[in-house]
């Protein structure tokens, strides 16, 4: 049984090859895509449970990332080692192949997850004033994002997106590519996340953002292991 199709939305995505085709135009331009309310009801509510069980175990950090041009890092992290050691809901939505046929025809190439137990799915989560995720491309091909809490409206918090450019300094140099996509709980992104630049904007005052990022490899990626994985997703805190 797809345990997907038992928590999405399926009234308003049907999971199937023949839906995601129809999102296909609008990511290819934009090389990302709001997927409004995939969770409702009961279902967000008991991932929402899960999630928030999980966050206790978080680890926080406070850095700033070499590999990209010294962006920050201030946020708490749970890699998916020790989310698999306290949750059967993350992983099996993770690996449904439902829900990879559907993301498969969004992007419009075979989708698949990835090995590596740091960054295959996590936990970012941002709560204290000026806390954020810096400007940063992924080493896997897309990045399905999932909002289980969201900041209140105004206090920051929100991923900013420059389609087709890896440049970490491309917020400064080019503010009017930026794509900014503010999420409500139940929502999701699916990003183009080793092509796009990408960062979360600091929050304003404190509030909290919990999110699940789930890394999926495309053929090109697949066998890579990512930069960031010990520094943001290890087990002992980066200096």
């Amino acid at each position: 049984m797809s345990v997907a199709s038992l928590f999405i939305n399926t009234d308003r995505y049907s999971l199937t090859a023949e839906a995601g085709q129809q999102l296909h135009a609008e990511f290819v331009k934009q090389r990302c895509i709001k997927l409004e309310k995939f969770y409702q009801g009961t279902a967000l509510t008991l991932l929402q449970q899960e999630v928030e069980r999980l966050a206790e175990k978080a680890i926080r950090r406070d850095f700033q990332m070499t590999e990209t041009h010294e962006t920050p890092r201030r946020l708490s992290t749970l890699n998916g080692e020790i989310i698999d050691q306290y949750s059967t809901l993350v992983p099996s939505l993770y690996k449904d192949a439902n829900l990879l046929t559907f993301l498969s025809a969004i992007v419009g190439e075979q989708l698949y997850t990835v090995t590596d137990p740091g960054e295959d799915y996590v936990l970012n989560i941002l709560e204290q004033q000026d806390d954020t995720h810096g400007a940063h491309i992924d080493t896997y091909a897309y990045t399905l994002i999932t909002a289980i809490k969201t900041p209140e409206e105004g206090a920051g918090g929100c991923l900013e997106v420059i389609p087709n450019n890896s440049d970490p300094l491309a917020f400064d140099k080019m503010p009017e590519s930026i794509i900014s996509l503010c999420v409500n709980p139940g929502d999701c992104v699916l990003l183009a996340a080793s092509s796009s630049i990408h960062r979360v904007t600091p929050l304003i005052k404190p509030s909290q953002r919990i999110v699940i990022a789930s890394a999926l490899s495309n053929g090109q990626t697949l066998e890579q292991v990512s930069y960031s994985s010990e520094k943001l997703y290890g087990n002992k805190v980066s200096n």
